[in-house]
């Protein structure tokens, strides 16, 4: 990730494009994987099913894609902040 840096990238940009990769597929895995869920629970459920609240599967949503960035940006805030000399006089593995 600090190899951004020395194409110019600063480390809030390097976290930001991080994050974003990630988001990309989660955002449709997270929109259709609850309702699959749902419907496949309804499918293999014996006897009444009770569905939450539409809200909470929204909010479910907002807290998985929340989740998501969080767990990005962190790591890819911390590598960002390694100085860019370091980086390259180490060897690559």
């Amino acid at each position: 990730m600090a190899y951004c840096s020395t194409l110019g990238a600063t480390p809030g940009q390097v976290t930001a494009g991080i994050s974003l990769a990630q988001l990309l597929p989660a955002l449709p895995a997270a929109i259709t994987g609850i309702p699959a869920g749902i419907g496949l629970y309804a499918i293999n459920s014996i006897g009444t099913m009770s569905t939450p609240p539409a809200w909470w599967l929204l909010a479910a949503t907002a807290g998985i894609i929340l989740a998501i960035a969080a767990f990005t940006a962190i790591p890819a805030r911390i590598a960002a902040r390694t100085p860019v000399a370091e980086v390259l006089s180490s060897e690559a593995p």
